[in-house]
């Protein structure tokens, strides 16, 4: 979706799209942070024992100033699962959106034959670097490198969609069965086989393009299928892909507040019940509430001087008239 208004000439200026990528991300990520810090301060009391040891150190340790700059510049190489763990994805997503129209111009300049070799070239070096890096959180720039690969992927398809939906229509049968079961099988393969040996192989950002191949023809299976497509308009589906981002956001958060709150009132399996429904909820108080102003806000933001200008040229077109 990001790339689409460069191959339609509907690009708009840098100022204008980091304003409202801005809006988008930056606006729900700050709010779902607050949140965050303000649910383990409420309920937090002590640390968890009766869990796995990835939950039980959540929110031992108490925020501090440094840590919530850090969160808010997103600068450095710090931990982003010390409020929310999810956060880690969109230090990522920010910085790359930021550079992504300067990728952009790379691509609607060129073929896939610079695209691809482009792609891995920046998830290669940055494997490459990563082994003389310290890199003890997930938030270090030279893995922004390695996760740009993937927005690149997402650009190709953008542009390639034709001659993709082309090829995958002429797979029938038993062909386009294995197809989605290999698709499937790339897209899971980071659950698949955890812990064996050809598993940790290619663990762990080997993985993320195995995860990056099933998602891509499932992406492709969606464009070119009626039937796939006529299924994914439906309305539970659409308005689950238009909270999908504040429930990403707000699903551990949520989990997170209902085990330290209820772990001795009730049973594990009991409250993470709980908390998938309450995520739900809470994504969609998030999205109308947060999401869908902050979008609003960021075309006020970038159509305000249109707007101003066009009220002046018709002002201007009134008074020429009267004279």
């Amino acid at each position: 979706m990001l790339s689409l208004p460069f191959f339609s000439n509907r690009q708009q200026s840098y100022s204008k799209y980091v304003v409202k990528r801005i809006c988008r991300i930056y606006f729900p990520f700050l709010a779902a942070l607050l949140i965050a810090i303000l649910m383990r301060e409420i309920v937090y009391v002590s640390k968890l024992t009766n869990l796995t040891s990835y939950y039980n150190n959540m929110w031992v340790i108490p925020p501090n100033v440094s840590s919530i700059i850090h969160h808010l510049l997103f600068v450095g190489n710090y931990n982003t699962t010390r409020y929310d763990p999810i956060l880690w994805t969109l230090v990522h997503e920010m910085r790359i959106s930021l550079l992504f129209p300067f990728i952009m111009f790379i691509i609607v300049k060129s073929s896939w034959k610079l695209g691809l070799p482009l792609a891995l070239a920046l998830s290669i070096g940055a494997e490459i670097l990563l082994e003389n890096v310290e890199t003890r959180y997930m938030t270090n720039f030279v893995i922004s490198l390695h996760y740009a690969s993937f927005f690149i992927i997402g650009a190709l398809l953008a542009k390639y969609q034709k001659e993709l939906k082309s090829a995958f229509s002429r797979i029938k049968g038993w062909r386009l069965m294995l197809l989605l079961v290999i698709g499937l099988c790339f897209y899971s393969f980071k659950w698949i086989g955890y812990g064996e040996d050809f598993h940790d192989m290619l663990m762990p950002h080997g993985g993320d393009w195995m995860t990056a191949i099933g998602a891509s023809i499932f992406i492709v299976a969606a464009l070119s299928s009626v039937r796939l497509s006529r299924h994914l308009q439906r309305k539970p589906l659409l308005f689950l892909g238009k909270i999908s981002y504040s429930l990403y956001l707000y699903h551990m958060i949520v989990l997170l507040s209902l085990v330290h709150l209820l772990n001795s009132e009730l049973e594990t399996t009991f409250i993470v019940i709980l908390a998938f429904v309450a995520s739900f909820g809470m994504a969609a108080l998030s999205y109308y509430f947060i999401e869908l102003p902050s979008i609003r806000l960021g075309k006020w933001l970038t159509g305000w001087g249109k707007k101003t200008n066009t009220a002046a040229d018709k002002h201007g077109a009134r008074v020429s008239s009267n004279l």
